[in-house]
C-alpha cells in the first residue's frame, strides 16, 4: 500500500513538472539584442563627473543584471545612448547644533535625471527611448564635495537600474 501511494505521488510530481503553462521567470529581452554597449555619455549639467559616473554605473548594472552581455560598440547588438540632463543637491534636514556642538549633521538628497535611447547599429530609429531618475541621500561631513560626488555616483547607479529594467522589459 505504501509503495503504491509513493508511486502515485511520484507520478503526480512528474506530471506537474512536465506540464508547464508557459510561464517565464526573469526578464524578457528584445529578440535581436544579446549584447549592449554604452556610448560615451553626454553631460548637460555643471557637475564635472556626471558623464563618467553614469557610464561606469550603467556598465556595472548591465553586468550585474545579466539580461544582456556588455560589449564594445563595434561588436554590440544594441547601443545605449545616455544624456545626464540634471543633477540637483537639496538639503532636506538641518543640522542639530546646540552650544557650538553639533549633534546631528544636515542631510542632503542628490537627484539625477537621465534620458536614454537604445539603437540597433545601422538603424536610425531607436527601439526605445525614455527618462529615468535616481536619488541618494547623504549627510554633510567635513568634506562636503567628496560626499556629494559619492552621492551623485549612487544616484547614477539607481537611475541605471531603472534604465536596464525599462530596456529589458519595455521594447
Amino acid at each position: 500500500m505504501l509503495r503504491k501511494t509513493s508511486l502515485t505521488v511520484l507520478c503526480a510530481m512528474l506530471m506537474t513538472l512536465c506540464s508547464s503553462c508557459g510561464y517565464h521567470i526573469g526578464f524578457i529581452k528584445h529578440p535581436q539584442i544579446d549584447s549592449l554597449a554604452v556610448a560615451p555619455v553626454i553631460n548637460q549639467t555643471t557637475s564635472y563627473n556626471a558623464a563618467s559616473d553614469m557610464r561606469m554605473m550603467m556598465s556595472e548594472v548591465i553586468m550585474q543584471d545579466g539580461t544582456y552581455k556588455l560589449a564594445d560598440q563595434k561588436h554590440a547588438d544594441g547601443i545605449l545612448f545616455l544624456t545626464v540632463t540634471s543633477i540637483a543637491f537639496t538639503e532636506f534636514d538641518d543640522a542639530s547644533v546646540e552650544s557650538n556642538r553639533q549633534y546631528k549633521p544636515s542631510e542632503w538628497r542628490t537627484t539625477v535625471k537621465v534620458s536614454y535611447k537604445l539603437l540597433i547599429p545601422g538603424s536610425g530609429k531607436p527601439i526605445i527611448t525614455g527618462t529615468a531618475r535616481g536619488s541618494a541621500q547623504f549627510q554633510a561631513s567635513v568634506d562636503l564635495e567628496s560626499v556629494r560626488l559619492r552621492s551623485a555616483r549612487q544616484a547614477c547607479y539607481e537611475a541605471a537600474k531603472k534604465i536596464i529594467y525599462q530596456v529589458s522589459e519595455g521594447w
